[in-house]
């Protein structure tokens, strides 16, 4: 009986947590170049058969289950890579990427002490190709970071002039190409980790790749969570967490009776 309220503590705990994964998505529903987010979890049953073929203990030796829970295991969370749907806006500046690729941004962390002289930048990798150009005719992201071409550096054209952007991202003015916004891929997208809401940066092992993605001038990638997909997942998760809920009334309620009337026999 006391297993079966640690059976269901388990599944409450699960189930938080991928209304946490569920909740977030749906906030990020109308946030440019956003991925949403799933989670996985990992049963008694597949646990205990992970067990039993451990054959880091000796053959003749009965496998031994451990502190292994009957219940549920949070797994981990996962990204859908899949493109999202693109919207026409017919900014010059803003570029949506179809196919794969991702945008570089020299991104400086605007939580540092204000006191500080110093900044602390980093590449971030974004999807997000909400861009403008400041005074000075850097192209920039709406909070200001650099955008950066293939070879890393800043990009800058003149803020006075129109600009048309081709699918290689050649920005032209003048009938010449006076800037190329750089596009990176990666071999395997495990290597990326998650910062903000739609930011990147690639952590150790990861293999830069060729970029086969095509920029698209006056065009934004939405996000790509369905909305009613995510409203059917959380009345899910809601149905799940009040059946643990009810699960542990009812071991509590027997435990009551086991201690305050069946001891009396």
């Amino acid at each position: 009986m006391v297993k079966g309220l640690y059976t269901a503590w388990t599944a409450m705990v699960n189930e938080q947590h991928r209304m946490d994964v569920a909740t977030n998505n749906l906030a990020n529903s109308n946030t440019t170049g956003f991925k949403s987010e799933g989670s996985s979890q990992q049963t008694f049953k597949d646990q205990l058969a992970l067990k039993i073929k451990d054959v880091t203990e000796p053959g003749t030796y009965a496998k031994r289950v451990g502190k292994i829970v009957p219940g549920v295991k949070t797994g981990e969370d996962y990204t859908n890579w899949e493109e999202g749907p693109m919207k026409t806006t017919e900014n010059t500046w803003d570029l949506a990427i179809s196919g794969k690729g991702f945008f570089a941004i020299e991104y400086t962390n605007k939580n540092i002490n204000v006191a500080k002289e110093d900044t602390e930048t980093e590449i971030m990798y974004t999807r997000d190709g909400n861009f403008t150009v400041d005074a000075k005719g850097n192209l920039v992201t709406h909070d200001g970071d650099f955008v950066l071409n293939a070879g890393g550096a800043h990009i800058t054209v003149d803020p006075t002039k129109d600009a048309q952007i081709n699918v290689k991202g050649e920005i032209i003015q003048d009938n010449q190409v006076v800037g190329k916004i750089g596009l990176y891929d990666f071999e395997d997208y495990n290597y990326l980790s998650k910062y903000g809401e739609n930011l990147y940066r690639a952590v150790d092992g990861n293999t830069q790749i060729e970029a086969t993605g095509r920029i698209n001038q006056g065009f934004l990638e939405q996000s790509n969570v369905s909305v009613v997909d995510q409203m059917v997942n959380i009345i899910n998760i809601q149905r799940h967490y009040e059946a643990a809920s009810t699960m542990i009334q009812t071991c509590d309620n027997t435990l009551e009776i086991a201690v305050t009337q069946v001891g009396k026999l």
